[in-house]
């Protein structure tokens, strides 16, 4: 009669393991992306956290056989250490690898930008704010990683704003090299006027464009500026043009929001840096975030509202899920328990989908709750869905021993390796 089995080690060690997973996954993040291919990146995210999963519950059921049994850990538990990182790690990086594949593919109208317009600030408050000139750095590194295929001009501004390098395309070595120059040549004067550098910026776009080309603006400033939105701004909701935004909210927080605000406004994203030498990653992220996206991250850009990619990501969370279970089942060898965690593997997935699409919280904390949710859910397999008894206790009633002769003198195998 299949009955429900509840583990409270097992469930705690379930937590560790999703919170671990969730603080390696973010260092993985942090220091590889843009570095690795992003499908290398998220199957190898999915990887670790499924091995810790497992390990984590081989644990916790070693300790305490609640689950699976005294038996299964006297006769049976050396399988599982042999199947623990083909079937946690191995198998979940191989589809996280593989979704985060089908993830990347643009079967939607949605349209990643080609050309892209950088504005930077060189108004004198930037001797302040970026003494180092960390800026016109990030500018001059992002141009020297575009995609060959990529076009990019740059526009620097103060009280004026100034076509410091008209569009070229990134695939021509010397006019690349002439755009970096001019970029490292720049210096910070006068003060800060926002709509002159948005309207030359808009009116090189117009004036270089191509038909299939997809246009983007990055701007970024340490200062507030008076702007005309009905004037500057239309033009761009108009012609569908994002502009993504970089502010340094500390330095000047009405900056901050009047860039957070145009961004909103075309659809675009609003990075908050704290320091100028952060300016580089965030450049690169901006970049990276509106030619790809990642499984498990925001979307930023021209992929935010798309509703294909919503549907998509909570599919291949679930699918994703449904392996955690899986993957406890064959590192238990037993079936009925397979199943089980399958089930509720495939609900965890759902649930972290969803919170992954629905931005309830930001960044790393979404991050976290969808780990735990993978974990955590799956692993209450048992209490949710009742399983059949596989792996006899083998325990005396009365003399509290083991006792084999309650299946015979040879127990049975009816395990994954004969009867999955």
């Amino acid at each position: 009669m299949p009955v429900r089995k509840f583990s409270f080690l097992l469930l705690m060690f379930s937590i560790i393991a999703g919170l671990l997973g969730a603080l390696i996954g973010e260092w993985l993040l942090d220091a590889f992306y843009g570095v690795w291919p992003n499908i290398l990146l998220i199957g190898a995210y999915f990887g670790v956290l499924a091995l810790l999963f497992g390990l984590f519950c081989l644990l916790a059921e070693l300790m305490t056989p609640v689950i699976n049994g005294r038996r299964w850990r006297l006769e049976y538990s050396s399988f599982s250490w042999k199947v623990l990182v083909p079937s946690t790690l191995v198998m979940l990086f191989a589809a996280g690898l593989l979704f985060q594949f089908f993830y990347s593919i643009n079967f939607s109208s949605v349209k990643p930008p080609d050309d892209f317009v950088v504005v930077l600030d060189t108004s004198g408050s930037m001797n302040k704010t970026d003494p180092n000139h960390e800026s016109l750095k990030a500018a001059a590194k992002l141009i020297d990683g575009m995609k060959s295929t990529h076009r990019a001009a740059v526009i620097s501004f103060n009280d004026q704003a100034n076509l410091t390098k008209p569009m070229f395309s990134i695939g021509d070595k010397p006019e690349r090299g002439d755009a970096i120059a001019q970029i490292n040549g720049l210096e910070d004067d006068g003060g800060t006027n926002i709509g002159r550098a948005l309207d030359l910026a808009l009116k090189q776009i117009d004036d270089n464009r191509q038909n299939g080309r997809k246009p983007m603006v990055i701007l970024f400033s340490d200062g507030y500026s008076k702007l005309d939105f009905s004037k500057v701004i239309e033009p761009y909701q108009r012609e569908d043009i994002v502009i993504n935004t970089v502010g340094m909210s500390k330095i000047d927080w009405g900056g901050a929001q009047l860039l957070k605000k145009i961004a909103s406004k075309t659809g675009g994203s609003f990075h908050d840096v704290k320091n100028a030498d952060e300016l580089s990653k965030v450049f690169e992220k901006i970049y990276l975030d509106n030619q790809d996206r990642l499984l498990i991250d925001e979307r930023f850009g021209v992929f935010q509202d798309s509703t294909y990619l919503a549907i998509l990501r909570v599919i291949l969370l679930t699918l994703l899920g449904g392996l955690f279970g899986l993957s406890l089942g064959i590192l238990f060898d037993n079936r009925y328990l397979a199943k089980s965690y399958a089930i509720t593997g495939l609900v965890s997935g759902v649930l972290a989908g969803l919170v992954l699409e629905s931005g309830l919280f930001s960044g790393f904390y979404n991050r976290l709750l969808a780990d735990l949710l993978l974990t955590v859910v799956t692993g209450l397999g048992t209490i949710l869905i009742p399983i059949r008894e596989k792996f006899s206790s083998g325990v005396s009633r009365h003399s509290g021993d083991i006792d084999f002769s309650i299946r015979g003198t040879k127990p049975q195998k009816d395990n994954i390796r004969k009867g999955f």
